[in-house]
């Protein structure tokens, strides 16, 4: 990663491409609503693995 850091707010698309390295934080003070679109759609069987160490995967 870059270390850009930008933020995100509504009404404000976040795309990625290339399986881009990313890291996504909520503000402390309040809620997120996060939705993912997969294009191509995903077959289904995979699952987010989340781990503190390192990058989270599917």
């Amino acid at each position: 990663m870059a270390g850009n850091s930008h933020r995100i707010t509504p009404g404000v698309l976040y795309a990625l491409d290339q399986h881009d390295r990313h890291r996504l934080r909520a503000d402390p003070e309040g809620d997120m609503t996060l939705l993912s679109v997969f294009n191509p759609p995903l077959r289904g069987t995979e699952r987010h693995t989340l781990h503190r160490e390192k990058a989270s995967s599917y």
